[in-house]
């Protein structure tokens, strides 16, 4: 009834144990075959009741050309693996040894069978198990001293071995899972990805059934298949690694089936590139269908149509309850007609949501009153414009309720206080109006931006001056950052008008113009110039220097910007490292002892600051000190009754030729 290398390869997949409850099932009359359709022992169908020990389970089973097309049982085991459970091997069984069938179908009485002879096996399985675990000792050894390196000779019985996946969708949580087959011919079901995943990196040559066996390289793999094999590799490994980590701990169970993939929202995204352009077979309960990946938007479209003078609806032209989405991490996937959409994440906030609007309320169209088609218009339109269509309208109508393009006017000053006031208007084809005030306006208004506008201005930090229907900026860092970062962003979004009270105040920079040294009465004299603010306010400026503080707002309404401020920092370095008092340095001129002119020359080097004028005794200091310009003039102090070496005489030369500048002070 069944070609016996069929059902060998069927319990083979099933493995011992449900074998053997499948030849108890078989043996205890539980299975009942309740439909047969038969062409031959390669071609039949068979649908059954098996009895089970709490329930019984219905089966179904297809072969065609002698490969086993589908396999179907309700049991939890199936569900759980998608595998041969041991109803279906019982079905199976029966079907090939009851001698009702045999007669039936074939003509001929039936042979009396031994249960323990049926699939091939003999009588004494010990015997054959102890045979079978020393061919394979044999052929662990044979491989390991194979002289043959070569992967593209090493032997493989099969050479062209395909990937073939199946999306499993579970219409009650949405999960989705990816289980395999592989093979040629024959496909086999892939049971353990983990072990799939030790055999590719082991490159180990295995067997999965009477017409599969190869070496597991990707050089044995159908080049289409390539890039789903990649995949299995990732994701067996996380399931290998992730379940290893429970039993490290010493738990029971697994944290993630072997048997297939969890397709997570990232894990969509790979297998819809992979995917792209073809077709991927989904079983959705009993329903199994090829879905086609597409790499575009799908065309949803909602028609607003007149239903009567006060009333409007709208319809769609998708059906709603035949749709599904999947959400990917960085796109959603719209199923609908077995294709799949790739759709943007702003394509599934605007035209998806508008879509499940209908199915959320079990209706096939959205009423709505011909007063409220100016809010139709003002703020679900913008949002779907390329979806919603009207052309059934009358256009005249239409014109009243779609919003113009709005414009944006921003009238900028300062008050009493320093603090920033903005007056705002709000236009429409001219028309314009202050939103903060309640005026009749009639005009149909874009609520979507000018709510995007008034947040703009929320977030920016400006208040409502509700008793003069303006806004207002009356925090310092609020003002700065307005000042120095946001304003650009608002002149290029709206027009901005200022007064001349606003020109006036603004972020400076300070940068001293000019710095004058000079040698008077052996003192260094250092006069600043240009720095563009009142010195008097120079201690209260390093003070928030000092606090890394980003500005200083002066007395007159202006910002220091204090960040990466070589100015500020020269000051810094003056009163730190020279201990200068601020009394001095507000004076516009400070006095230094001589034998600072060395760090005062490094200082004013390092500062980048371009005009800085020197008096000819300075320079003349600074580069006889830095070229080490010794006056060899100079004579041992008579009486010195000592020999000294070369570099101790002239050690004795250098420090009197410092002296000679006053550089005394330094060394006493």
């Amino acid at each position: 009834m069944v070609n016996p290398e069929l059902l060998e390869d069927l319990c083979y997949d099933a493995g011992t144990t449900r074998k053997e409850k499948a030849m108890e099932y078989v043996a205890k009359k539980r299975v009942n075959i309740t439909k047969v359709i038969y062409e031959d022992s390669e071609n039949f169908e068979l649908k059954s009741k098996v009895k089970g020990n709490n329930d019984i389970y219905e089966v179904y089973i297809k072969v065609q050309n002698n490969e086993l097309e589908d396999l179907r049982c309700n049991c939890p085991d199936y569900q759980k693996n998608y595998a041969a459970c041991k109803h279906i091997v019982a079905t199976m069984v029966e079907f090939d040894s009851n001698p009702d069938y045999i007669r039936i179908f074939t003509g001929k009485r039936a042979e009396p069978t031994n249960q323990s002879n049926i699939i091939g096996t003999t009588v004494n399985t010990k015997n054959l198990n102890e045979s079978k675990i020393f061919k394979q000792l044999v052929n662990e050894f044979y491989n390991d001293t194979s002289t043959n390196q070569d992967k593209g000779l090493r032997h493989s019985k099969n050479k062209n071995i395909k990937i073939v996946p199946k999306l499993l969708i579970d219409k009650f949580n949405s999960n989705l899972k990816l289980e395999f087959k592989i093979g040629e011919q024959q496909l086999y079901k892939l049971k353990s990805l983990p072990e799939f995943y030790e055999r590719m990196l082991n490159e180990e040559n295995y067997k999965y059934g009477l017409k599969l066996e190869f070496v597991h390289d990707k050089s044995f793999f159908d080049e289409d298949s390539i890039p789903l094999l990649n995949y299995i590799m990732k994701y067996g490994e996380i399931i290998k690694y992730a379940n290893q980590s429970v039993d490290d701990y010493g738990y029971y169970g697994r944290l993630l089936s072997d048997s297939y993939i969890t397709v997570s929202n990232s894990g969509f995204d790979e297998l819809f590139e992979i995917f792209k352009g073809q077709a991927l077979t989904i079983q959705r309960d009993y329903l199994e269908y090829d879905a086609y990946f597409i790499d575009e938007e799908p065309k949803i479209e909602f028609e607003v149509e007149k239903v009567s003078d006060e009333e409007y609806r709208i319809v769609t032209n998708v059906d709603i309850y035949e749709y599904n989405i999947i959400q990917g991490k960085d796109y959603v996937y719209f199923e609908y007609k077995n294709k799949i959409y790739k759709c943007s994440k702003e394509f599934n906030r605007t035209v998806l949501k508008l879509l499940r609007m209908y199915r959320k309320n079990f209706t096939t169209e959205i009423r709505l009153q011909k007063s409220e088609l100016s809010t139709l218009f003002s703020i679900i339109y913008p949002k779907v414009k390329n979806s919603l269509k009207y052309e059934t309208l009358d256009q005249e109508e239409i014109d009243k309720v779609i919003p113009k393009e709005l414009y944006v006017k921003l009238y900028l000053d300062y008050d009493v206080n320093d603090y920033i006031i903005a007056d705002v208007r709000f236009g429409y084809d001219g028309e314009e109006f202050n939103p903060f005030k309640e005026e009749d306006v009639n005009v149909a208004r874009d609520v979507l931006k000018e709510s995007e506008a008034l947040d703009m201005f929320l977030k920016t930090g400006f208040m409502l001056d509700q008793e003069n229907s303006r806004l207002i900026l009356a925090n310092d860092e609020v003002i700065y950052n307005f000042l120095s970062n946001e304003i650009e962003l608002y002149m290029k979004k709206f027009e901005v008008l200022v007064t001349e009270n606003f020109k006036q105040k603004q972020i400076r920079q300070p940068n001293i113009s000019n710095i004058g040294v000079r040698v008077e009465n052996n003192l260094l004299e250092v006069n600043f110039d240009g720095l563009g603010f009142d010195l008097s306010e120079l201690k209260d400026i390093m003070n928030k220097y000092k606090l890394k503080k980003k500005f200083h707002r002066l007395k007159n309404g202006d910002f220091i910007n204090l960040e990466e401020n070589e100015t500020i920092n020269l000051f810094e370095n003056l009163k730190t490292n020279l201990d200068i008092d601020f009394k001095e340095i507000e004076q516009g001129e400070i006095k230094l002892p001589i034998y600072r002119s060395l760090y005062l020359d490094r200082l004013l080097k390092n500062s980048n600051i371009k005009n800085i004028s020197k008096d000819d005794n300075y320079k003349n200091i600074i580069d006889k000190i830095d070229n080490r310009n010794i006056d060899e003039s100079i004579q041992l102090p008579k009486g010195l009754n000592a020999s000294l070496r070369n570099y101790q005489e002239t050690g004795f030369k250098w420090l009197k030729t410092l002296d000679s500048y006053n550089f005394r002070r330094r060394f006493s």
